[in-house]
């Protein structure tokens, strides 16, 4: 992950603006999003409205870029799956051109890949509190309504060896056990792990596999009002790790989540599962 790092953009908000303008015509202004290997900008155009332009990382395949918007796409095409409120996803927006995928280069010559999308509403369930029973369920019924969303959907990119598969949940442990200093916390990861290995990891071929999100990240997820008391998940951002795995990964990352800073972190994961199940052909 450290080499893919040191290969992100270094754009600054005036490289930002002068991309939308010169490839979208998009007249705005520019602040820059956290990113750990992408460089992305919330930009405001003139009319008010609000995007998101990303920069991909410079060693990022044009294909795998393309899968996301067809993934994006192919949601959106299947809103009748789910509840009215819902921001879901964003849309992508072409180039001057006519492309979805356009190109930059910095100073140095080096090539990125940059796409225009729309800015989703809404605050990061990081962000948002409380985590009650409500917004706990609303979570795991929005990735149980992706995952319906996504099941007939397959391009030749999500078939990638990919480190943040939890199918290769073992091999990346075992490289990265020693790097873990606290002898407590080191061997509490080694002993979840021969858990793993001996009970879970040789069952995980039966289990059933489809394109899932694969970062319900409580900074993807977004949160809005839908009453005077209670919020839900209406949207969900960054399509960066999607793969093609065993479907119920999606629930087990929404849980990891979920149950962060939770004084009953079961009865968290709980709630997840409960939402995903309702109403649910998976």
């Amino acid at each position: 992950m450290s080499s893919i790092v040191q290969h992100a953009p270094d754009f600054n908000e005036q490289a930002a603006v002068r991309f939308a303008m010169e490839l979208f015509g998009l007249k705005s202004d520019a602040r820059q999003l956290p990113s750990e290997r992408d460089q992305n900008f919330h930009l405001t155009a003139s009319d008010g409205k609000a995007y998101v332009l990303k920069v991909a990382n410079s060693t990022e395949d044009r294909q795998v870029l393309d899968f996301q918007n067809k993934a994006m796409q192919h949601v959106a095409a299947r809103r009748n799956l789910f509840d009215d409120r819902l921001s879901l996803v964003p849309d992508i927006l072409p180039s001057n051109d006519g492309n979805q995928i356009s190109t930059v280069q910095d100073p140095a010559g080096t090539t990125y890949f940059v796409r225009l999308l729309t800015y989703l509403p809404g605050k990061p369930l990081a962000l948002s509190k409380p985590h009650d029973a409500n917004l706990l369920t609303s979570l795991g019924h929005f990735f149980s309504q992706i995952d319906q969303a996504l099941q007939d959907f397959d391009h030749p990119a999500t078939h990638r060896d990919f480190h943040w598969d939890l199918q290769n949940a073992g091999p990346v442990i075992d490289t990265y056990l020693n790097y873990i200093k606290a002898p407590e916390n080191r061997k509490l990861v080694d002993d979840l792990l021969k858990r793993f290995k001996s009970s879970t990891e040789g069952q995980l071929a039966d289990l059933r596999r489809s394109v899932i999100h694969n970062d319900a990240n409580d900074y993807n997820v977004l949160v809005e009002p839908v009453d005077r008391w209670h919020n839900a998940v209406t949207g969900v951002i960054d399509f960066g790790d999607m793969v093609y795995t065993r479907t119920i990964f999606e629930l087990a990352i929404a849980c990891a989540y979920a149950m962060l800073n939770k004084a009953d972190p079961l009865a968290a994961a709980g709630h997840v599962v409960s939402g995903y199940h309702r109403d649910s052909n998976l």
